[in-house]
């Protein structure tokens, strides 16, 4: 009997000590999405290219790994300029080539997709097969973007939820 009631105790002061456990993170919604790049558009407004390092910051403002939440950005020629998770992808280019048409990988299409509604539109929302970090799996992503300009120079900032 008291074996048993010291288990119940122990499992009592782990929940209470990491609630999580307990209860796990919420998922994001579309709101949470938005919030994200306007609070990642006010950096560049304010900063400009200087605000891409901390847009990149795993555990900075503009990322939520508990909630598979994070901004990306890209510029108006589909480069990739920030990512708080993918950090081996800054830099790269998404732009379609005219010779690959219809043969290119998917974040390619959807990089492109993504940028042409925020160029076109000034925001929305574009929906795409996206690996979720948090399951491992392959599922449909749903994306907001929007421009933002500071000195001159156009960024497109994303984030998404599944």
């Amino acid at each position: 009997m008291k074996a048993k009631i010291l288990i119940i105790m122990w499992l009592c002061a782990v929940l209470i000590a990491f609630p999580k456990i307990a209860y796990p993170a919420e998922k994001a919604t579309e709101e949470d999405a938005v919030q994200m790049v306007e609070t990642a558009g006010e950096l560049i407004e304010a900063m400009g290219d200087d605000a891409l390092s901390a847009i990149s910051d795993p555990s900075g403002i503009c990322c939520d790994k508990e909630r598979n939440l994070y901004v990306f950005v890209y510029s108006d020629d589909v480069v990739l300029l920030a990512h708080s998770l993918r950090h081996d992808v800054i830099g790269v280019s998404f732009s379609r080539n005219p010779d690959d048409y219809g043969n290119e990988p998917v974040s390619v299409n959807a990089s492109n997709m993504i940028v042409g509604k925020a160029m076109k539109d000034g925001s929305g929302w574009t929906d795409y097969p996206y690996m979720n970090p948090g399951s491992g799996q392959i599922s449909m992503k749903h994306t907001y973007s929007k421009l933002f300009r500071h000195a001159g120079k156009n960024y497109i900032v994303c984030c998404g939820v599944w």
